[in-house]
């Protein structure tokens, strides 16, 4: 009988390497946020902070600070819907697949190729933290790919190849060590933890030098709304502070307790 999941997969037809077992595909077809909400979080001057804020308000609390995952290079800004990968540690020792010329599956291209372009790609390593996850290579065809972003809780190697092909990486940090001995790929567009956030594939992925925040689907253009109106409202509070505003003329703007 064939499942849903071989069906979505059989419009990739002679594209795929295989790499994947199909037991291990969650999803393949999901919601993502419209491109035109994509663009408009994109233009927002806060990426971050001002999100965090207002998910509070939602009882959303997803934001990963760079204690947790920094980013490899200053100045990185991401927005994009999440697609996910679970990594867990290899069946076999890794000396024995070193002596023995093996690499368990990591899905690594077809995973690019079963997502689209804009996509951040969402890596829970956490099995094993002192392995990389990704390295030049992938990050090369993940930039080439279009992804908007890459997480990763977990290490990565390679990061000044990725620093130069101006790929957006949080990453808990960096190892020469390869994963492709160590780790498979358990699951593909599951849900996973990361830093412990709960991510879904298709939810909205925000990241800048604050951190990174997690946006679920459900709520994005009721957040997006909210946060437009909070930069309109801090931009003319910044203004006055600027002009030299009095405090009673500051607080008519935005209410001290919200500063």
């Amino acid at each position: 009988m064939t499942t849903s999941i071989e069906k979505q997969l059989a419009a990739y037809e002679g594209r795929l390497l295989g790499t994947i077992p199909v037991e291990r595909i969650r999803a393949v077809a999901f919601e993502r946020p419209s491109a035109d909400l994509v663009a408009r979080f994109r233009q927002l001057p806060d990426l971050t902070s001002a999100i965090a804020d207002i998910l509070d308000e939602y009882g959303v609390d997803s934001a990963i600070p760079t204690t947790a995952l920094p980013p490899i290079a200053p100045g990185q800004r991401m927005v994009g819907p999440a697609i996910t990968v679970k990594h867990g540690a290899a069946r076999l020792t890794s000396g024995y697949n070193i002596a023995n010329k093996t690499s368990p599956r990591l899905g690594a291209l077809d995973a690019v190729t079963l997502s689209q372009r804009g996509d951040v790609m969402v890596i829970d390593g956490s099995a094993c933290p002192a392995a990389s996850n990704i390295g030049g290579i992938m990050a090369t065809a993940v930039a080439a790919h279009g992804f908007a972003g890459v997480v990763v809780d977990g290490c990565v190697r390679d990061t000044d190849a990725m620093r130069r092909m101006g790929l957006p990486v949080w990453a808990r940090g960096a190892t020469p060590r390869t994963g492709k001995h160590r780790f498979e790929l358990l699951e593909f567009n599951g849900i996973v933890e990361i830093a412990g956030v709960q991510i879904r594939p298709g939810d909205l992925m925000l990241g800048d030098s604050d951190g990174v925040i997690v946006v679920p689907l459900s709520i994005a253009a009721e957040v997006l709304a909210r946060a437009e109106e909070v930069a309109a409202k801090e931009k003319t509070l910044i203004d006055a502070i600027s002009t030299g505003a009095s405090a009673a003329e500051t607080a008519a703007i935005v209410a001290p307790e919200k500063w």
